[in-house]
């Protein structure tokens, strides 16, 4: 009888109520805050207590605007058990504010806090909003802060070598609490990314998404992508758009460009207002291997369409400073790139080099190279990798 009690007390009304059951076929029919009906067997009760439960409504206030985040403290009431936090641009339509925050929450606290949100747009309105709920867990009230973030500082910009977190957010040094997913290779967009929000700027992934992976299942798969970058002048070091090319490729269908597939269902999180993850192009590699890599933007080229880097120790060199950027995270955090002695590993790129081939990025100790090249897209040996990038 106990039990029974115990449980009925916790249901969600309007009021007060004392349910007198002598007749023992009765039962009393629940409709919770959720629209669910319970049916509960009062049969064996001479009493029954139904518990008020109070909305709980949290306060918010908005402590500091930056360029790319806010800082607000948010004040819960007793009675509240747990509270959820997101961000969403001013002029987002967002049909049912409970749903997004639940889906979009940045942070889940259970005490009145000074909460940070990032990754946010310089010069731009937002709306900050909070989920409140009851001491049994049921979701309570909505409340709604309207800010909006200031010209960023050089301070404030992302830089190269700078760790990219989950929430948006990116710092010189690991945060405590945050959840690194990137490091940020490049701070230039290409113009199609700026057009779609994307302006900060480009972070290579932690860990390889797959090995051993064709670029496309059959060898003479049709040239996809808008870029040929063979019949570009050093187009293999310009093309930046690896989002538009994977998206390409990706539309044709499921299980006929199985890199740019594993790119795309890399398991970590990606910012809410970022590219998502992505096969990046073979003008990201570079990228890669110029900023994060330390190698010289003046490559030999063979013919305008491939290129390499020969140096003295060159591929040692480049990967222990790749890694260098990576160990900001924590051992336990990243993937190193390694390539033992007499070895090589390759990664795919979107670009395309006609019908037939496309880019990939060499990491050679038996040649001593670093190329980027154009191999058949029906290769998938144990060599080659995909690390996907990402744009926010």
């Amino acid at each position: 009888m106990k039990k029974i009690f115990s449980l009925l007390t916790i249901l969600l009304l309007a009021g007060v109520v004392t349910a007198q059951t002598p007749d023992a076929r009765k039962r009393v029919i629940i409709t919770a805050n959720n629209g669910q009906q319970t049916v509960y067997d009062v049969s064996k009760l001479r009493h029954v207590s139904f518990d008020k439960v109070e909305p709980v409504t949290a306060s918010i206030e908005l402590l500091t605007a930056a360029g790319f985040s806010v800082k607000v403290h948010v004040t819960v009431p007793e009675g509240c058990s747990r509270y959820q936090v997101a961000v969403a641009p001013a002029d987002e339509q967002v049909g049912n504010w409970a749903e997004y925050i639940q889906s979009h929450a940045s942070s889940e606290l259970t005490a009145s806090a000074d909460v940070e949100l990032g990754g946010l747009q310089e010069l731009t309105a937002y709306v900050v909003a909070v989920l409140t709920y009851d001491r049994y867990g049921m979701a309570s009230t909505v409340s709604t802060l309207a800010v909006s973030t200031v010209q960023a500082t050089d301070a404030e910009l992302p830089k190269v070598g700078y760790i990219l977190y989950a929430d948006g957010s990116w710092s010189r040094r690991m945060v405590k609490g945050r959840t690194p997913i990137g490091i940020i290779f490049s701070t230039t967009t290409s113009q199609d990314d700026q057009s779609r929000g994307w302006r900060h700027g480009y972070a290579l992934a932690l860990r390889n998404a797959a090995q051993q992976v064709k670029w496309a299942v059959t060898p003479a798969a049709h040239q996809v992508s808008d870029h040929y970058t063979s019949s570009d002048s050093l187009g293999f070091q310009t093309d930046k758009d690896g989002y538009a090319h994977t998206m390409a490729l990706v539309n044709q269908g499921t299980g006929l460009y199985p890199a740019a597939e594993a790119a795309v269902a890399y398991p970590s999180a990606a910012p809410s207002h970022s590219s998502g993850w992505y096969l990046p192009s073979s003008g990201q590699w570079f990228d890669v291997c110029v900023n994060l890599g330390g190698l010289d933007a003046t490559m030999p080229v063979v013919g305008k369409t491939e290129g390499y880097w020969n140096t003295p120790q060159v591929v040692t060199n480049c990967l222990n400073l790749i890694n260098e950027h990576m160990s900001l995270v924590g051992a336990a955090n990243y993937e190193p790139i390694k390539v033992s002695s007499g070895d090589y590993q390759w990664f795919w790129s979107s670009s395309e080099s006609g019908d037939q081939q496309a880019y990939a990025v060499f990491f050679d100790q038996d040649q001593l190279v670093v190329e980027i090249a154009a191999y058949f897209k029906n290769y998938g040996f144990s060599t080659n990798r995909v690390r996907p990038v990402i744009a926010f």
